[in-house]
Formats: structure tokens, C-alpha cells, sequence
């Protein structure tokens, strides 16, 4: 749920996608804030780190991956999803461990819509993954009567826009 800000508040309040966390959560059933990622694959395929940093944070348990997905984007713009067996799949061999992860979240709307984000002609890797590395903060100030109120987004423009004003 969006948090409105007053203007008293700083301006990246109003940047950040502010959400209020359920006060009624139990502590011992902490779920972490979820993200979605859009990833672009180059016509040339992934190179070796990227894909594989963000298993290494699942390796970690810093990130849970609840949905992946594989999507090729048609010269015309049409989404479709890329089957295991499709050839490209050889390009992405390292997501195999979560090939067919899915929470029900990621629906054929999302998907489309992660179209919007990707060239024609390219294959996407569309994820959407728990924040595990804030679960056992929150799960202990909920034991001991706190809670973790809310959570945001800084956009890294904006930030960095921040930094460079003058104070």
C-alpha cells in the first residue's frame, strides 16, 4: 500500500515508493520486501557475471527467486515465453536451478508488460525475488513488540541528484 507524504517531509520521500508493512504480520512468518527485475539478454548472450550474481545471492540467502521467467521479444513486439528445451536456453544454462520457479505472482499481463522494457528481436529474463536479508531483522523487532513500519525505493538518479545539491 502507497504512503502518501506530506511535503514536510524530505523530497526523497516523494521519490521513493513508500509501503507500510502489515502490523499484523507474525513474527515467525516474516516475508521480505518483493522486488521484480527485467533483464535484457544482448543478441551475443549473457556474459558469465551478471545472471550469476544474482544466483550467487540466492546461494547466499539474500534473495529468495519466487518467479523466473524466459521471454523472447519478436521483431513485432509480440512476448512469448522461451521453452527449456529452445536453444537460446544453452546461453542461460546457469538459471536452470530456478527454471520453472513460481509463486503464481508473475502473470501473462506481467509479462507483457516486462515487454515494454526490451528491444525487439531480444531474449529477457523476468524475475521477481524476496528480500530474505531483512526477514530475521524484522521477524526480531516483531518478537520483541517492534515493527518494521515501512519500507521505499530511492530511484539511484535520484540520489545521486541529492548528493550533488549544494547544502
Amino acid at each position: 500500500m502507497a504512503v502518501s507524504r506530506s511535503t514536510a517531509m524530505p523530497s526523497y520521500w516523494s521519490a521513493a515508493r513508500v509501503e507500510t508493512l502489515m502490523p499484523e504480520q507474525d513474527a515467525d512468518h516474516v516475508l521480505g520486501p518483493i522486488d521484480l527485475l527485467v533483464v535484457e539478454i544482448p543478441p551475443a548472450g549473457p556474459g558469465p557475471r551478471g545472471l550469476g550474481a544474482l544466483l550467487e545471492l540466492a546461494d547466499r540467502d539474500l534473495v529468495r527467486i519466487l518467479d523466473l521467467e524466459v521471454v523472447r521479444k519478436g521483431a513485432d513486439g509480440e512476448m512469448s515465453l522461451v521453452p527449456p528445451d529452445d536453444g537460446a536456453m544453452a546461453e542461460l544454462s546457469a538459471l536452470t536451478p530456478f527454471l520453472g520457479a513460481s509463486s503464481g505472482l508473475l502473470d501473462s499481463d506481467d509479462i507483457r508488460e516486462a515487454g515494454g522494457f526490451l528491444e525487439p528481436g531480444t531474449l529477457g529474463v523476468v524475475v521477481i525475488y524476496e528480500n530474505e536479508w531483512i526477514v530475521s531483522m524484522e521477524a526480531a523487532l516483531r518478537r520483541e513488540g517492534a515493527r518494521l513500519a515501512a519500507t521505499g525505493r530511492i530511484p539511484a538518479a535520484d540520489f545521486e541528484a541529492a548528493l550533488e545539491e549544494p547544502r
